[in-house]
């Protein structure tokens, strides 16, 4: 009897002193000593999962409504602020940015005919401030040609075929059609269809995903643990991307399937979708023109009847022509200059397809 009480006391004292531990690296690595743990903590400020659909439902991510965010990337040196309103999208122009302005936090004009910018960390702005973002930079082209049009900035980080479709089937609920969706294709999309598959056919992954993302969410340990995983395993860090080689998507490849699957959709709610291809970074963040995902992805777009941008060759004269950093360094994702000129480029195609639009009203 005395060595069974003997044990028990041992591990109740393991138990104490495992869970003083624990409270004290909270409170250690929270320290100004600890930047990139509180990056990470400070970005689950604006991060959230979709709990419409309950515990087990696919966890998309999403954006917190009305927030307001100073962020500093440290092993990037990078600062940018980020804003949202009461939809849980990024602010596109300077007076619905403005705080003090309750109507541009939560109203809008639903009369006004919108652009509707789709896609990952590429479309979202990743690292970059509101107004250097692609849609606040497409939404001030259409103001320089005196357009009324709204840009909304529908991009989420992450997200894949599907996320995208499922993203448009939530912002339908609310909204007509736009007079134009462009996706900004980032080849990061071919993991995230494999990721989204998982989720769709595993409740295990969901509820792993959830739980992944409530401790992200409130501890500066488990983010320590994620933080070196990542070092010691850099495939597994976020929004790495390796360019691709050689035919990657048979048949029944996930990321055909998804992408066929959005393009159906799109035609059956009549959004009207722009395919848009940006050059890939290498290891020396130079553009790299034409991979073999892209060409694959282009046709089948071309084959689903879905009108493709490539901005491929035109970003990479750019690049050559001024010999000018287009990438943000120790990342890979557009820079502000680069999302300017793609800004200009989708501004020339909003131009024609409301001239078009007029000049067939008038009877041309």
């Amino acid at each position: 009897m005395r060595e069974i009480s003997y044990s028990r006391k041992i591990r109740f004292q393991f138990l104490l002193y495992s869970i003083f531990l624990f409270l004290l690296l909270e409170v250690l690595l929270r320290l100004p000593t600890f930047p990139s743990i509180q990056f990470r903590l400070d970005d689950k400020k604006l991060h959230c999962l979709q709990t419409s659909g309950g515990l087990f439902s696919i966890p998309w991510m999403r954006l917190y409504q009305n927030q307001s965010l100073e962020l500093y990337h440290p092993e990037k040196n990078i600062r940018y602020h980020v804003s949202t309103d009461f939809r849980g999208e990024r602010f596109t122009s300077v007076g619905s940015a403005n705080g003090s302005d309750s109507a541009g936090r939560n109203s809008y004009n639903v009369n006004a005919p919108e652009i509707w910018v789709l896609g990952d960390s590429v479309a979202l702005g990743y690292l970059v401030s509101d107004q250097e973002s692609l849609p606040w930079a497409l939404q001030n082209e259409l103001i320089k040609y005196k357009k009324s049009d709204i840009v909304r900035n529908l991009g989420v980080d992450a997200l894949g075929s599907f996320g995208i479709q499922e993203r448009l089937t939530e912002v339908l609920q609310t909204s007509p059609p736009p007079k134009v969706a462009y996706w900004i294709y980032h080849i990061s999309d071919f993991t995230d269809s494999f990721r989204e598959l998982e989720l769709q056919n595993s409740v295990k992954k969901r509820i792993f995903v959830r739980v992944s993302y409530f401790l992200s969410k409130y501890s500066a340990v488990f983010n320590a643990f994620k933080i070196s995983y990542e070092k010691y395993k850099p495939e597994s860090a976020d929004n790495l991307v390796i360019p691709s080689s050689g035919s990657v998507l048979g048949p029944d490849h996930p990321h055909r399937k998804a992408a066929v699957s959005l393009f159906t959709y799109v035609k059956e709610k009549n959004i009207p979708l722009v395919l848009v291809f940006l050059p890939e970074p290498n290891e020396k963040y130079e553009p790299i023109v034409d991979s073999a995902l892209v060409k694959e992805v282009r046709q089948i777009a071309i084959d689903s009847k879905i009108p493709v941008l490539d901005l491929q060759q035109p970003i990479y004269d750019y690049w050559k022509k001024g010999n000018q950093e287009i990438f943000l360094p120790k990342d890979g994702h557009p820079n502000p200059a680069l999302y300017r000129f793609i800004a200009e480029e989708l501004g020339k195609g909003i131009i024609k397809i409301i001239s078009h639009g007029a000049h067939r009203e008038h009877g041309g």
